[in-house]
């Protein structure tokens, strides 16, 4: 532990996750360059120990620029704590950004209070990722994978994904530099990092009590070992050559040449680097154990990175409780020569399964990686091996378990609608009121009144028959108009006859073709006369209708309408034809004695034998009178023969004229 002054000393320090531009100026070339920038501050520290006052610039990546440095940013440097400072990222700035820390004169190593070992870092983040707050951490180790990654993503060998057209995609460069983040930690991992250190993006030193302090030990106990291995390969090429020049700076420099051709053999391309002329076996300084090689600049040795992370909280400001840190034992293994991604003990060059996800390299796809996606299921377990939102296909339709409504249904993916039936089998996928269209008329079954009928869908009149085959779908009370006459067939009398619709009188007859509709007892009137058949004696007569008499003659016709004896009056005597001795004589009517000659006519109307009496001497001149013009013969006596003027003799029934006797 610093002596509890320094601790006293820097306790308002801010944060190094967080600090900006606070903490102490960034010194020498490492400065600010002075001008405000508008944009988004960069946050993070670089690392080897932490580098205080070392200047830090931002590029545009471009992965296909030489050291994949595009248009400059922003420059800005480490403070006194060693976090970044007075550099941002421009506002509108979109796309991956290349980081880069250089050392120069004023630059310290906190961990040994001496100018660092290795002077240039480097590390990859995008605006985006640093506008959603994540940290930059600039290693040996970040630096090494983004070397590789430069050098080999247009590479299509040694598992990386390029094409070797001479040109970078930013599908080849992505490939790339998750790759090379496994090689390099299978490498120079130490055997302490697992898939959840991102060697870009982990802090390699405490930034506060929410870290995970056994993982950043182990992480930085790997950036230190890697150091020192290179600055003891320094002081072996010193030890072969006394004026050889190399450091530990030049060392890891042509490491990271080295490690991009995927085997670390003192050779890049087939050819050796100078900078290794003085190694005679650069992989066997490389593997040795670098447990007790000393922390260059110090007298603590890798193994005791636990407690120079703990210590160096005072000298970077964090307010932390470090026990954690303290107490975390590390077990180091040798770096290896060549990667072993899935760590199975087999080299990338001769394992068959390169990233142990289970699938063999042939039918696996570059780059490779046992969890593509880092969904944290295998490539070979996951049926999504890139994409980290879905691992299982449970019904084997293509659709992840996670994305498939009906992760047990083949034939089900999606329910747009939400209503629990997928979109397949719904006939309305879009309207969550619907799913069954059983008649397939294009109306859902619960709409639909007819659901198993596909000419009817409405019932207006809630009578059960569907409008289209409803006559009347507004009327609950009608249905059908066999005749189509307008008139429903419970309201039509006559449902058959388009001519009839109504009975007023009930009679069977339709008042259309009822001449009586309103009498139950009529309903034609053949004569037209406004007398029923029924009612009208003579029906097929317009003159007569009544037969008062029963005598077979209307009573328009029969002059004597109420006796069925008498029809006629010929004579208009006032006495029927057939009681009329003369109907043809008006001035006769009986013929008492039948002799043919009327009463009224007849002198002797009781005597057959006699009818005229000329000399009114009261004797017929059939027979009784021989001398019909003498009225004293035969009878002297009689009044005419006595010139007595006969009294008038009055016909008893009719008066026609005086009868002189």
């Amino acid at each position: 532990m610093k002596g509890t002054l320094r601790v006293a000393s820097l306790a308002v320090a801010v944060a190094i996750a967080g600090c900006g531009g606070s903490g102490g100026s960034s010194g020498g070339g490492g400065g600010s360059s002075g001008t405000p920038q508008t944009g988004t501050a960069m946050k993070g520290s670089a690392v080897k120990g932490p580098l205080a006052n070392a200047a830090v610039t931002l590029y545009q990546l471009d992965i296909n620029a030489p050291g994949g440095a595009g248009a400059q940013l922003d420059t800005g440097g480490t403070n006194s704590r060693a976090a970044f400072t007075n550099v941002s990222i421009p506002e509108g700035t979109t796309g991956e950004i290349l980081v880069e820390v250089q050392a120069d004169g004023d630059t310290v190593d906190l961990t040994t209070g001496q100018a660092p070992v290795i002077t240039r870092l480097l590390s990859v983040t995008s605006a985006e990722a640093v506008a959603a707050g994540q940290t930059s951490y600039p290693t040996p180790l970040s630096t090494l994978v983004v070397n590789m990654a430069l050098a080999n993503a247009d590479n299509p060998a040694n598992g990386f994904a390029g094409d070797g057209n001479g040109s970078v995609s930013a599908d080849e460069w992505a490939a790339a530099l998750t790759l090379s983040k496994r090689k390099v930690r299978s490498q120079f991992g130490f055997g302490l990092l697992d898939d959840s250190v991102d060697l870009l993006s982990s802090p390699p030193l405490i930034t506060g009590d929410q870290d995970d302090q056994e993982q950043v030990v182990k992480l930085r106990t790997a950036v230190e070992a890697v150091a020192a291995l290179m600055a003891d390969m320094a002081e072996t090429a010193k030890s072969a050559d006394p004026n050889s020049t190399e450091t530990a700076d030049s060392m890891f420099a042509a490491l990271s040449e080295d490690l991009n051709d995927g085997l670390v053999d003192g050779q890049s391309d087939g050819e050796a680097i100078p900078t290794f002329a003085n190694i005679a076996d650069v992989a066997g300084e490389v593997t040795q154990d670098p447990s007790t090689l000393t922390i260059p600049g110090s007298t603590r040795t890798v193994s005791e990175v636990a407690t120079v992370v703990a210590d160096e909280t005072a000298d970077t400001g964090v307010d932390a409780d470090t026990t954690t840190a303290e107490n975390t034992t590390t077990v180091i293994e040798p770096a290896e020569t060549e990667s072993d991604i899935d760590l199975d003990g087999t080299p990338d060059s001769s394992d068959a399964d390169i990233d142990g996800d289970g699938q063999l390299n042939e039918q696996d796809s570059a780059p490779y990686n046992p969890d593509r996606d880092d969904d944290g299921v295998v490539d070979g377990d996951d049926a999504f091996p890139d994409d980290p939102a879905e691992t299982t296909d449970t019904d084997a339709d293509g659709v992840g378990d996670n994305s498939d409504a009906f992760p047990q249904d083949p034939n089900e993916t999606v329910d747009s609608d939400g209503d629990g039936v997928g979109d397949n089998g719904d006939a309305f996928p879009q309207d969550p009121s619907e799913s069954l269209d059983s008649d397939e008329d294009g109306v859902g079954d619960n709409a639909d009144v007819f659901p198993n009928d596909p000419t009817e869908t409405v019932d207006s009149d809630n009578d059960g028959v569907g409008d289209n085959g409803d006559a009347f779908p507004n009327n609950p009370s009608e249905t059908t108009d066999t005749d189509e006459d307008g008139v429903g067939d419970n309201s039509d009398a006559f449902p058959e006859d388009p001519t009839e619709t109504t009975d007023s009188d009930n009679d069977g007859v339709g008042d259309n073709s009822d001449a009586f509709p309103n009498d139950g007892t009529e309903t034609a009137d053949s004569d037209e006369d406004g007398v029923g058949e029924n009612s009208d004696a003579f029906p097929e007569d317009p003159a007569e209708s009544v037969d008062s008499d029963g005598d077979g003659v209307g009573d328009n016709g029969d002059a004597f309408p109420n006796d069925p004896s008498e029809t006629a009056d010929s004579d208009g005597d006032g006495v029927g034809d057939n009681a009329d001795a003369f109907p043809n004589d008006s001035t006769e009517t009986t013929d008492t004695d039948g002799d043919g000659v009327g009463d009224n006519a007849d002198a002797f109307p009781d005597d057959a034998t006699e009818s005229v009496d000329e000399d009114g001497d009261g004797f017929g001149a059939n027979t009784a009178d021989p001398d019909d013009a003498d009225p004293c013969n035969p009878d002297p006596a009689a009044n005419a023969c006595n010139n007595e003027t006969p009294d008038a003799v009055w016909d008893e029934f009719n008066w026609d004229q005086a009868n002189w006797q």
